[in-house]
């Protein structure tokens, strides 16, 4: 992990620019086996105007002729449509590497071993409890919580690049350190995101815990982190201005919207109507991704010292919470007053792209 970091900041060292390529995520399907109580999508029944086999083949041609290297395959559940081998093989005979979220409900021993045929860069698994009980209810599935383990298991059995995902809430917030006991017992890397206010995440915005409640937990993931790996993150982020892919990112939905971030729901065009090119130019220039990508951003945030480190914050917690896409954090505990970095907020919105880039750069050897 520390080495993959250090590779990435020394390429950017020596490049002395960061290259714009554009993130993708892309949502193949809204079915889920799952009702979480948090998801940022409000999944469950397929969308009626998903896009069929033959749009997404040519959606991922259009993605390798714009520089698409890597991707991420999400959903709802990714893995519950019928032709998502199809998928995964139209990727990677385009040479685009694979990335895939899922709630590993459907991973058998057959289904990982297919993923580490086919050459996928990573998996993260989400699990949301320390115990099966807590998981299962923020799941809405009993017996969610085993498939999860099973699947991290068998994923790590593979040799798959697999981590564990889990999104800070209420209800699972005592439970941070049992998260971390399961990941090291897996030996696989964990990382925490925040609860986002968006979809059904709004509708149970009750779960989403306080400033305070978020800093509380500083301690217990900054240890597990360790001094050394918070050290190089930092040093990236400072490299690359701090931590958001809004700006830089598309998220393709599965009727062919494509929103700036898989938790933004801003559309920018649709891939019935134009092409990948025109919105990914489109979002180039937009005025309000310049001010993203240079951290214009309002409140206390704009004049923090940190800004060009933890970015400001996550943009879809303040538009969600604000309906200002620009507005300070909301969930941010640090004071105008207060000079240090509020440094859990860095590295959960910088840790999931630092883990990825590490399964690409430096696959098979993170052991």
């Amino acid at each position: 992990m520390i080495a993959g970091l250090r590779n990435k900041i020394s390429k950017l060292e020596s490049n002395g620019h960061y290259e714009r390529i554009p993130v993708i995520s892309l949502k193949i399907t809204n079915e889920c086996s799952l009702k979480c109580l948090h998801c940022s999508s409000d999944s469950g029944l397929p969308l009626h105007n998903e896009l069929t086999l033959g749009e997404i083949q040519n959606l991922i041609d259009e993605l390798a002729k714009i520089g698409v290297k890597r991707i991420t395959l999400s959903g709802g559940e990714p893995t519950i449509r019928k032709d998502f081998w199809e998928i995964l093989r139209y990727l990677d005979d385009a040479g685009i590497q694979v990335s895939l979220f899922t709630n590993g409900f459907l991973l058998d021993r057959n289904f990982v071993r297919r993923l580490n045929d086919f050459g996928v860069s990573g998996v993260r698994i989400s699990v949301d409890g320390g115990v099966a009980k807590t998981h299962d209810e923020i799941r809405g599935v009993k017996g969610s919580f085993s498939k999860a383990m099973k699947a991290v298991k068998l994923c790590r059995e593979s040799e798959l690049m697999v981590l564990i995902v889990s999104v800070i809430m209420k209800n699972n917030i005592s439970e941070i350190r049992k998260i971390i006991q399961l990941a090291e017992k897996n030996r696989v890397p964990a990382y925490f995101r925040r609860f986002h206010p968006v979809g059904r995440g709004l509708k149970n915005i009750g779960l989403m815990p306080s400033p305070e409640e978020l800093k509380s937990v500083t301690s217990i993931i900054t240890a597990y982190y360790g001094e050394e790996l918070i050290g190089e993150m930092i040093k990236y982020l400072k490299l690359v201005g701090g931590w958001c892919y809004i700006g830089d990112r598309m998220c393709i939905e599965p009727d062919g919207n494509i929103a700036l971030c898989p938790s933004l729901p801003l559309i920018m065009g649709n891939i019935r109507e134009s092409s990948i090119n025109e919105v990914w130019k489109r979002i180039k220039n937009s005025e309000l991704c310049d001010m993203i990508r240079k951290r214009n951003i309002a409140g206390k945030c704009g004049s923090c010292p940190h800004i060009r480190i933890c970015g400001g914050g996550c943009r879809a917690d303040a538009y969600g919470l604000t309906g200002d896409i620009l507005s300070e954090d909301p969930l941010c505990w640090n004071s105008p007053s207060e000079a240090s970095l509020p440094i859990l907020n860095a590295l959960i919105m910088a840790s999931a792209a630092f883990y990825e880039a590490s399964y690409i750069d430096l696959k098979r050897g993170w052991c």
